[in-house]
């Protein structure tokens, strides 16, 4: 029996991984079904005038929108911000808060904010045009099957972008978003970071906001020299 059950464990790892990555994958679905059934209704609050703030021209025809693939939001639990940080250890909370692209001419035109729980999902906010193009450069060279995350750093007002491949979030890697290089001096242009060397970065950043800024002093003005008559 032992025996057997060495030769059925691969497959049986195979076969739960697939289950999670499908799982996920319905979510993804349940979530794009929610934010298109709901598109409609949110993009008549759109006034006129407001489509610039949109990612829209005056010219564009909105009944033509879709959506598109979504992006999940990360967080840092509460244990990673309130003490010192193990490397061992996983601080990262994957919520049922997701960010879905608004599709026009096959240009992302700005995100819903969809929240809730599967069968129950609903468009919470919208806007974030700028932020919808940056992440529709980063994901352009994807698979169906990849998943696609936004790590937030609350405190800090940052975000990243993530990108998992073949169900491996261990290996995920981080690309920093435009409000990441604002927030966390050093970043380098195009690079990439592993979940470890963001916890870092992010703790020495908070904490050197912590610090006070250094008292500049007052010069003391000379005072002017009086003239002696004599």
């Amino acid at each position: 029996m032992t025996q057997l059950f060495k030769l059925m464990l691969p497959v049986l790892i195979f076969v739960f991984c697939s289950f999670q990555k499908q799982n996920g994958s319905n979510k993804e679905v349940q979530v794009m079904k929610a934010a298109e059934g709901q598109m409609d209704l949110n993009l008549a609050k759109i006034k006129p005038g407001q489509e610039r703030n949109y990612g829209f021209t005056t010219f564009d025809s909105m009944d033509l929108c879709s959506v598109g693939k979504p992006y999940r939001l990360l967080e840092f639990t509460n244990e990673f911000y309130s003490g010192t940080i193990d490397e061992n250890s996983n601080y990262i909370t994957i919520t049922n808060d997701w960010r879905v692209p608004v599709v026009l001419g096959s240009q992302h035109r700005f995100l819903f904010s969809v929240s809730g729980n599967p069968g129950n999902y609903s468009i919470t906010g919208m806007g974030d045009a700028g932020l919808a193009r940056e992440l529709q450069k980063l994901s352009q060279s994807t698979r169906d099957s990849d998943e696609f995350y936004i790590l937030t750093i609350y405190p800090l007002f940052a975000e990243f972008y993530g990108q998992e491949s073949n169900n491996s979030f261990s290996e995920i890697r981080f690309i920093p978003l435009a409000s990441a290089y604002i927030a966390i001096p050093g970043l380098r242009a195009g690079a990439s970071y592993t979940l470890s060397e963001v916890q870092d970065m992010v703790k020495k950043a908070i904490e050197a906001r912590k610090k006070p800024a250094p008292v500049k002093e007052t010069p003391v003005k000379p005072k002017p020299k009086t003239k002696v008559n004599g």
